[in-house]
């Protein structure tokens, strides 16, 4: 398991497709602020519209576009087709067994044909805290084969309403998030962040060992040491890449597995400080309640564990 396959476990990423639009004419769909935890998604299978979101530039969206906005802002998608003088039909919708399909062409063809769907994720999760307010690819790029094909079946899936279809669509969606977030680093490498720690040549390797042992008593230097830097270079080169510092990063980390451990495992809350490198129960509870404004059995009797 590499750093990035550990973020997203850590992230606890858990997909789902709720609709296909079949648009025409004149339209304008607002989504208001998701859910806290909540990314949102939008696949452009065909046709074009427009992306708004407040305070940014407008953004085009075209035929194999893909775009996420991973703290789920609020926005618009507004069709770019001018009035052709007509009635233009209602905006129906229905469930075919696997999504709603929402629609306002009546008998007329579709001129956009967009999927639209969700990712949920752990509170406070250190994957999506680097990522940009919006994330934007194509899956019709030739060096993305992966995502095409990937893209193809959640289609197939999403119309045909075969058994299974539903667990189908929502497992693709679930994987639709890292093969996306793989094409966006491809496009734009991370300069700065953990992603940008992960990505350097000799960094990453501390990274990678306080994501594979977070129990252990790190120290600056013990992790200068697994970059095989002295400690002063270790600490300029960290700070040029992050606001944080190791020793912050480290204690996300922790924090994160905490929060994973608490609502996967009936673990008591000793063992899990204990599990995430603190020998004192009392001061894992402080810190967990800075971190998520719960202790750690109040958030895991939130969430059911």
């Amino acid at each position: 398991m590499d750093a990035l396959d550990r973020l997203i476990q850590l992230s606890r990423l858990q997909g789902a497709l709720d609709l296909r639009c079949l648009l025409s004419g004149q339209w304008e769909l607002d989504h208001p602020p998701a859910p806290p935890s909540e990314a949102v998604y939008h696949v452009m299978l065909a046709g074009s519209c427009l992306l708004k979101v407040r305070g940014q530039e407008d953004v085009l969206l075209e035929t194999g576009d893909i775009v996420m906005l991973p703290r789920g802002d609020a926005h618009v998608l507004q069709g770019l087709e001018p009035a052709d003088g007509g009635e233009q039909a209602e905006m129906e919708s229905r469930h075919n067994g696997v999504v709603t399909v929402r629609t306002n062409c009546g008998p007329n063809a579709a001129s956009l044909d967009l999927l639209c769907g969700r990712f949920n994720y752990a509170a406070n999760a250190l994957l999506i805290d680097v990522l940009p307010d919006l994330v934007k690819t194509s899956f019709a790029r030739d060096d993305v084969p992966d995502l095409t094909r990937m893209v193809g079946m959640m289609r197939k899936e999403a119309s045909q309403a075969a058994p299974g279809a539903f667990s189908i669509v929502s497992a693709l969606s679930t994987a639709l998030f890292t093969l996306l977030l793989r094409a966006h680093l491809e496009q734009q490498p991370s300069t700065t962040d953990v992603l940008a720690l992960l990505a350097h040549p000799r960094l990453g390797a501390s990274v990678i060992a306080m994501l594979e042992r977070p129990a252990e008593r790190w120290t600056i230097e013990m992790l200068a040491q697994q970059s095989a830097m002295s400690r002063a270079t270790y600490m300029r080169t960290f700070s040029a890449l992050t606001e944080d510092s190791p020793m912050t990063l480290l204690t996300r980390i922790r924090m994160q597995l905490a929060g994973t451990l608490l609502t996967r495992t009936s673990k008591s809350i000793a063992e899990i400080a204990d599990d995430v490198g603190y020998q004192s129960e009392s001061a894992f509870n402080k810190k967990f309640k800075d971190t998520y404004g719960v202790g750690p059995g109040g958030f895991r009797q939130a969430r059911g564990s």
